[in-house]
């Protein structure tokens, strides 16, 4: 799974058709403060010109700080935190015509 969509790059350039894969998660459950017993989703985006750019050299990344890494806090826990995750960076300010990539 991934998303394919616009985004800007360190360097103020546009990436249109960008592919975005989640890179890493973690889930938690938040014990004290102001959100007491809610759940943290925490995930880290990988950014690529193009899916074909990330199959032949998944090395070679976009450095696109504004699409970086992303929280989530509710009130229940994820029942499939992956795709919690690729449904809340469609939905990012910093990420527009975002799309599923399969």
């Amino acid at each position: 799974m991934a998303v394919q969509g616009t985004i800007e790059t360190m360097g103020g350039l546009t990436a249109t058709n960008a592919y975005l894969r989640i890179s890493d998660l973690t889930v938690k459950k938040i014990v004290g403060g102001e959100d007491n017993n809610k759940w943290q989703l925490v995930y880290g985006v990988y950014c690529y010109v193009n899916a074909n750019a990330r199959t032949n050299n998944p090395e070679t990344r976009l450095v696109a700080p504004s699409v970086d890494r992303f929280k989530i806090v509710s009130d229940t826990e994820p029942s499939d935190p992956m795709n919690a995750a690729y449904a809340n960076l469609k939905t990012q300010s910093s990420v527009s015509n975002a799309s599923d990539l399969v």
